[in-house]
C-alpha cells in the first residue's frame, strides 16, 4: 500500500521555520526531528521567505515595543542636553 500523505496548516509550517531558524539547524536536521520529508521543510522556508518574510519568521512585537519607548526616552533626554548645553553656552558669553 501507498503511504499515506500528511497534510499541515501553515501555522504549523512557520513554527517549524522559525524552530529551525531559532536553533540554527538545517532542513535535514529538521526533517529527521519531525518525520517529514526534507523537500517539505526547504518548500516552507522558501514559501515564507518569498512571502515577505524575509530571513525573519515573527516580529516581537513585545521588544519592538520596548525598544520604541527606550528610543522615545533618550530623544527626550538628547533635546533636555541640548537645552542645557544652550543655555550654560549662552550664560558664559
Amino acid at each position: 500500500m501507498g503511504d499515506i500523505r500528511q497534510h499541515f496548516d501553515d501555522e504549523f509550517k512557520r513554527q517549524t521555520i522559525k524552530h529551525m531558524q531559532e536553533n540554527g539547524k538545517t532542513p535535514a536536521e529538521v526533517s529527521k526531528e519531525l518525520d517529514i520529508p526534507v523537500s517539505s521543510i526547504r518548500a516552507w522556508r522558501k514559501k515564507f521567505a518569498n512571502a515577505g518574510e524575509k530571513s525573519q519568521v515573527f516580529v516581537d512585537y513585545e521588544k519592538l515595543k520596548k525598544l520604541e519607548e527606550q528610543n522615545r526616552e533618550l530623544q527626550e533626554e538628547l533635546e533636555i542636553l541640548k537645552k542645557a548645553m544652550h543655555f550654560f553656552t549662552k550664560s558664559r558669553n
